[in-house]
């Protein structure tokens, strides 16, 4: 009897520490955890970086494009921390990428500058990436901040009224003519907005610059008209590789608005122009009637768009605003879309790496701006969500 008992005890205490010594050495969970396999055509991409973009676009409101964060606001947002610790996971380098005309957040401040006649905000019209394009009247200029560069990219859009003419700027001199446009033609004096009817994501590509760091500015030069100005893309040797991350967001969005006839002749236009590996849906945080009939209304463009790529919507944090019944629908309109679409959509679960957040703030980690109902992630926030998407779209072994 007495042995019996020393050998159970010892069988038990073998049993404590095989799990205690598997637990030490057990993997620890992963952001990517069940999403390995979906996301390998974007590991592939990732490993032939050499060769080819690997491009990511995200498309959201506000926790995707950030609000009121510090300047410069370009590399303090979400999207700019992703990109420079996916560069850095992986020794790749590169330039700033897409930088948009403006921000949705109305209440922050912009990396652009705005000189001569006032332009227009198109906010969710019909041309640029998150519906963001500036009408530009001629007199106007936008200048963007100083970036290294060895090419840059130009975007606009065409109108069929009262369209306009623009001119590019590098460090002060017209380099308009010395460009390529994006159906190969060779630029002429101007870039032109006039056209029979509307038409989106049209570019111009310098020359290779000299020297490493450039002004761009953007000038409408035809009074009476506007020019449509969508975005500058700043490459520094990896116009035809590295790895892109592409702000598609729009602060207030909801589904519906990537979901309308607007979005479909800009804005996805813009993003089959980018050609995509991969595209990142955050919405539904901005209440909206029939949010599953526009998400799958939006997955459907998003395919459409981007044939090669997966589409990833983001099972959010439950906002401060919402009740959890409420945010519950939309998290299953989320599920019952990627279901519908197996092979292509999934749901990543950035809830379950985020704090559970109070109404009253009490939980939030210090990394939501706002002390009661808390939605927008701040500046340590931005940095916590770039580093799990980091972790998300980083290669297995890297």
């Amino acid at each position: 009897m007495r042995f019996l008992l020393y050998a159970t005890v010892v069988a038990v205490i073998a049993t404590y520490v095989g799990v205690k010594a598997w637990d030490q050495w057990a993997p620890e969970p992963t952001a990517a955890d069940g999403l390995e396999e979906f996301l390998e055509p974007w590991y592939e991409a990732v490993e032939d970086r050499a060769d080819q973009p690997a491009t990511v676009v995200f498309v959201g409101d506000s926790i995707s494009e950030g609000v009121m964060l510090p300047a410069p606001v370009h590399k303090n947002r979400m999207v700019g921390l992703l990109q420079t610790q996916l560069r850095d996971a992986l020794d790749v380098d590169g330039g700033a990428g897409f930088m948009p005309p403006y921000y949705g957040d109305n209440v922050g401040s912009d990396d652009t500058v705005r000189t001569g006649v006032p332009m227009v905000e198109q906010t969710f019209g019909q041309w640029g990436l998150g519906m963001r394009s500036l009408s530009m009247p001629g007199g106007s200029e936008l200048t963007y901040p100083d970036q290294e560069a060895s090419t840059v990219r130009v975007w606009y859009g065409q109108m069929a009224l009262l369209g306009g003419q623009g001119k590019v700027f590098v460090d002060g001199v017209d380099i308009t003519a010395e460009g390529t446009l994006s159906n190969g033609d060779p630029s002429g004096e101007t870039l032109s907005s006039a056209g029979e009817e509307n038409a989106s994501a049209l570019s111009w590509t310098s020359p290779e610059l000299s020297g490493s760091s450039h002004v761009v500015q953007v000038k409408s030069v035809v009074p009476g008209t506007s020019f449509v100005h969508t975005g500058v893309e700043f490459f520094d040797g990896d116009e035809t590789s590295g790895i892109h991350v592409v702000d598609g967001s729009h602060s207030g969005a909801t589904a519906s608005h990537f979901a309308s006839d607007r979005a479909v002749a800009g804005h996805w236009e813009e993003v089959a122009a980018h050609d995509p590996d991969l595209i990142v849906v955050n919405l539904g945080t901005n209440a909206e009637p029939d949010f599953p009939t526009s998400l799958r209304k939006l997955v459907d463009e998003a395919m459409a768009a981007a044939p090669k790529a997966r589409i990833l919507l983001v099972d959010g944090y439950e906002p401060g605003t919402w009740t959890t019944p409420m945010w519950q629908v939309i998290r299953k309109a989320r599920k019952d879309v990627a279901a519908d679409h197996p092979g292509r959509v999934a749901v990543f679960d950035l809830a379950s790496l985020w704090p559970v957040l109070a109404k009253d703030g009490t939980s939030n980690d210090g990394l939501m701006m706002e002390d009661a109902g808390p939605v927008h992630p701040n500046v340590e926030g931005n940095k916590r969500m770039a580093q799990i998407y980091a972790e998300l779209l980083t290669p297995p072994g890297n």
